[in-house]
C-alpha cells in the first residue's frame, strides 16, 4: 500500500488583502457607530440649551428676590424704564432701592440692571445683563444710562434683551415708578452665534 504525504503549505495574507479588511471593517464601525454619534451629538446640544434657559431663569430670579427685598421706606421702591434699541430690541431697566450695600459697610442705594451690548465704544466689554451697586444713590436720581460695564458685575454673559413689565391691577404696564408692585413680568432672551437664541419668560408675584 503506498502511503501519499500531504505537505501543508502555509500562506500569508497579501497587502491588498490586509488594505480590502481594514477598508472593509471601517465601514462597518461607521455605520454601526452613525446612530451613537448623532444620538450624542443631540443629546449634547439640548444640554447646551437647557444651560442657557436655567443660566437665564436663575438670573431673573436673582433680579425678582433684590425687588422682593427691595428697601420699602424709599419714596420710590422700585424704577422701571422701557426702552427700544434700534432693531426692535427690549433694552429695560430695573432700579431697585436696597440696604444690600449695608454688606460692604455703605449706605443704602440702589441696583441697577441693564443689558450691555458689543460695540464698538465698549469692544472690550463682554456683552451681557449686568448689576450695578449705587450706593447712596436712590432710584429716582440713579444715572442708569451713565453706567460702564468695568464698573458693574455681569450675572449673565450674552444676554441681548431684556423686557421688564410691572402689574398694577389690572393692567400690565412698562414704564413704573413707585412702591413695590403687585408683580413683575421679566423676559430675557440670549444669542447663541447665527443660531435661534433661547428666551424665558420669568413672572413673580410680591407680598403686599
Amino acid at each position: 500500500m503506498k502511503i501519499t504525504k500531504y505537505t501543508a503549505i502555509k500562506r500569508g495574507f497579501t497587502l491588498v488583502e490586509v488594505l480590502v479588511s481594514v477598508a472593509l471593517t471601517g465601514l462597518i464601525a461607521s455605520l454601526a457607530f452613525a446612530p451613537v454619534v448623532y444620538v450624542v451629538r443631540q443629546v449634547t446640544e439640548t444640554e447646551a440649551a437647557y444651560s442657557d434657559e436655567t443660566a437665564m431663569r436663575r438670573a431673573a430670579m436673582f433680579m425678582a428676590q433684590d425687588v422682593a427685598a427691595g428697601l420699602r421706606l424709599a419714596s420710590t421702591v422700585v424704577r422701571v424704564i422701557a426702552h427700544k434699541e434700534f432693531g426692535g430690541w427690549d433694552d429695560d431697566t430695573l432700579i431697585v432701592a436696597s440696604s444690600a450695600q449695608a454688606k460692604q459697610n455703605l449706605a443704602a442705594g440702589s441696583i441697577v440692571y441693564r443689558v450691555v451690548r458689543y460695540s464698538f465704544m465698549n469692544e472690550n466689554d463682554v456683552p451681557g445683563l449686568y448689576r450695578w451697586l449705587l450706593p447712596g444713590i436712590l432710584p429716582d436720581d440713579a444715572e442708569y444710562d451713565r453706567l460702564e460695564a468695568k464698573d458693574g458685575q455681569l450675572i449673565i454673559p450674552h444676554v441681548t434683551n431684556m423686557s421688564l413689565s410691572v402689574l398694577e391691577p389690572p393692567e400690565w404696564v412698562s414704564d413704573y415708578g413707585g412702591k413695590l408692585p403687585a408683580g413683575m413680568k421679566i423676559v430675557l432672551s440670549r444669542e447663541r452665534g447665527a443660531a435661534e437664541g433661547e428666551s424665558v419668560e420669568y413672572v413673580v408675584a410680591f407680598p403686599m
